[in-house]
């Protein structure tokens, strides 16, 4: 019995899917054909075969696209900047692409590529409608050509006016915090002297009629900022998590647990740039007019804070260096601290098999005392700063007092404006108080931001100008001059040609390190080629689009890795909606379908991260099975079976090249001689070159006798 093929709807009605996938792709997105043809309902429930082509259209790009804008044009208003549109006919059977528009006439496409030119009377019986793609999100494929600081600036650019009321509201705050200030002058100078109790009434009601302003404009702009820095948290942690998918898998860091540290160090600049220094640049352009209304009140006692807030300066100024220095040790070294924690737990039973306890536990300690001595000097030159700066604030306090009292004695200065001025001071040097932390939190951000780029940086593989993405795959794979080698390492790869065609059968062999697992990955796309091409049917693989490869370009590695969820979810990942009959069926041909059986929870299996409590021969069943179930047109295999009992590896491959198309090309590197019988070609590797490569019964014949002959001397 064939495994069904989840791509079976495409055959039947394609035309839509294909346009919408065309579409996006002349916006700069590629889009694989099955994200169009496989949403069975609207988010109300309908079903989307029941809806007339134009809404199924509008409803299928809202569902990819969740910022795309529709607009239904007139015959009349259509110009060739609206172009590409989407026409669809009176009758609502067809559909087309109006692609140009030439001697007052329109060309229209179809989706097996014909067109025609029509006339505007012919386009006006249908329906004409633009469906463009979200700006961000051509922005966001772009993703090589866009800094992290670029990312942060686009997103609070896009939530200006937010922060923009944010740092009104803080002005206004600072108004406020002049009224108690003033408040008091007023209760000292003019009502404690007349005992006038009904002034002091009204100001006291005015005084807290402010402090309740003050209270609500306090939340208010809490909750503002708050509520931005969650969407801009959203947005950019999918940004950056989205980068680390997107990198090359020979350009991944070799520190798994240091790299996740990295990526998690976004939010100490998201939080740098969403709150602390927004409201800290405001309110320091308030210090010199808090200055200024202490010199209207007192004169020369505002001398006293303006000589203070340089001295303080120069001392944060001071520190500045240290504290950096510090911080930059400390969040590298927390950094290797992390990325130990997640390889000891990870490999917790090749550290437990080695007895390596003591080792791992040792190098911990030596990463917490390097962390806890460059923490302790940070933390103290933080302390240090801190004081001083507090130290200021009381002189100048004691400054504002002394020099208050000349004035009042000469009869220029008031009880209460002197209490006022001393109010008023502190809130003047509240933002030098801020500067330590400041500092440390500047540090950490810019360091962050700084790894950051380096992710950005790093070579992706949906890069801007691959956007081919063909109607099909006919399945012939071609290598030309192809070179690869581990950063400084000899070669791992030379091979000067290579040609797979449709209905291949292959067997690689070779010894260990001859480069059987490079060249599959070199041939999957996952590696990308330091020298030469490879070509899937006559196209660099490099220029096309990386989900078009993902679907039709099976790959399954060494050791098939499975996500926490349920058996279903790790079987149909990636992949489009399949039925339970589809999933049974291809698990019975593999015979993962015993373990689904045998289990009182059936697909509902819960798997550990990793696949922790699955054995590797039933983690390769579930990869298997993956495959059977996606059906693409080239399958490469690295050591399928490697897990497997000799029955088990005997049923398993017989089943899988009796269900793969006729037309699959199957690479299979493999160790085991049962493998061979399902082969009709066999390729030798030794030290990354092919030193043999022919029909079956001849490379065996050749080996059996090369065997021999050692054997002989």
């Amino acid at each position: 019995m064939a495994t069904p093929d989840p791509y079976q709807k495409i055959a039947g009605d394609d035309a839509l899917p294909r346009l919408l996938a065309r579409l996006a792709a002349l916006q700069g997105i590629a889009v694989p054909l099955h994200r169009f043809a496989y949403q069975e309902q609207t988010s109300e429930g309908v079903e989307i075969s029941r809806l007339p082509l134009p809404e199924r259209s509008m409803e299928l790009w809202q569902t990819r696209f969740a910022e795309a804008t529709i607009v239904e044009l007139s015959v009349e208003s259509i110009h060739k900047s609206h172009l590409p549109l989407l026409w669809f006919s009176v009758d609502g059977s067809q559909v087309k692409l109006v692609r140009g528009i030439q001697n007052q006439q329109f060309l229209l496409e179809a989706s097996d590529w014909t067109t025609e030119f029509v006339t505007a009377d012919v386009l006006a019986e249908g329906r004409c409608l633009q469906l463009l793609v979200d700006v961000d999100l051509v922005a966001k494929s772009k993703l090589d050509e866009f800094s992290a600081k670029d990312w942060f600036v686009h997103a609070i650019r896009k939530r200006r006016r937010v922060f923009f009321e944010a740092v009104f509201a803080t002005l206004m705050l600072s108004l406020f915090g002049l009224m108690s200030a003033l408040y008091t002058m007023q209760v000292y100078d003019r009502v404690v002297p007349t005992k006038g109790f009904s002034t002091l009434w009204v100001l006291t009601i005015g005084v807290l009629m402010a402090i309740f302003f003050e209270f609500v404009m306090k939340l208010v702009r809490a909750q503002m900022v708050d509520r931005a820095s969650k969407v801009i948290d959203v947005e950019l942690s999918s940004v950056f998590f989205g980068k680390a998918l997107d990198i090359r898998a020979d350009s991944r860091p070799s520190t798994v647990g240091t790299f996740a540290a990295q990526i998690r160090h976004f939010e100490s600049v998201r939080n740098f740039m969403t709150s602390t220094t927004l409201f800290i640049m405001a309110d320091a352009p308030f210090a010199l007019f808090f200055i200024l209304v202490i010199y209207v009140i007192a004169g020369p006692v505002a001398l006293v804070p303006l000589v203070m807030i340089p001295v303080g300066l120069l001392v944060g100024l001071a520190m500045k260096g240290p504290i950096e220095r510090y911080t930059a040790e400390h969040m590298t070294e927390s950094n290797k601290k992390n990325g130990l924690l997640i390889e000891a737990i990870d490999g917790i039973e090749s550290v437990k098999a080695a007895s390596a306890e003591w080792k791992i536990l040792e190098r911990w300690r030596e990463l917490t005392l390097i962390i806890s001595a460059s923490e302790l000097k940070s933390r103290l030159l933080t302390s240090i700063s801190t004081s001083s700066t507090q130290s200021i604030q009381q002189l100048s306090y004691v400054g504002i007092i002394a020099v208050g009292a000349h004035a009042i004695a000469d009869g220029n200065l008031t009880m209460g404006g002197l209490i006022a001025c001393s109010i008023i001071s502190g809130r003047a040097l509240t933002p030098l108080a801020q500067m330590p932390n400041l500092i440390v939190q500047w540090k950490q951000a810019k360091i962050a931001l700084d790894v950051l780029d380096g992710i950005m940086a790093m070579p992706g593989e949906r890069e801007r100008d691959r956007l081919v993405v063909p109607d099909h795959c006919r399945g012939s794979l071609r290598v030309a001059d192809l070179g690869f080698a581990y950063e400084e390492n000899a070669p791992a790869i030379e091979i000067a040609a290579l040609q797979l065609n449709p209905g291949d059968r292959i067997a690689v062999l070779g010894t260990v390190g001859s480069g059987k697992s490079t060249l599959i990955k070199l041939l999957s796309g996952l590696y990308r080629p330091q020298q030469g091409t490879v070509f899937i049917d006559g196209v660099d693989i490099q220029h096309l689009a990386t989900d078009f490869v993902r679907e039709h370009l099976g790959y399954l590695p060494q050791e098939v890795r499975l996500f926490n969820g349920t058996l279903r979810e790790n079987l149909v990942l990636g992949l489009p909606v399949l039925s339970d009959t589809q999933i049974l069926t291809a698990a019975g041909l593999t015979g993962l379908d015993r373990a689904i059986q045998g289990h009182p929870k059936g697909l509902e299996i819960e798997i550990s991260e990793g696949g922790r409590g699955l054995s590797g021969g039933q983690r390769q069943l579930v990869g298997l099975t993956r495959l059977l179930l996606a059906r693409p047109k080239i399958l490469l295999l690295d050591e399928p079976t490697a897990s497997m009992d000799a029955q088990l590896e005997g049923r398993v491959m017989q089943h899988l090249f009796d269900e793969v198309r006729d037309d699959a090309v199957v690479l299979l590197a493999t160790h085991k001689a049962g493998a061979l019988k399902h082969v009709n070609r066999v390729i030798v590797m030794e030290s990354g070159k092919i030193v043999i490569d022919g029909p079956k019964d001849q490379v065996i014949e050749h080996l059996n006798k090369q065997a021999a002959e050692r054997k002989s001397t």
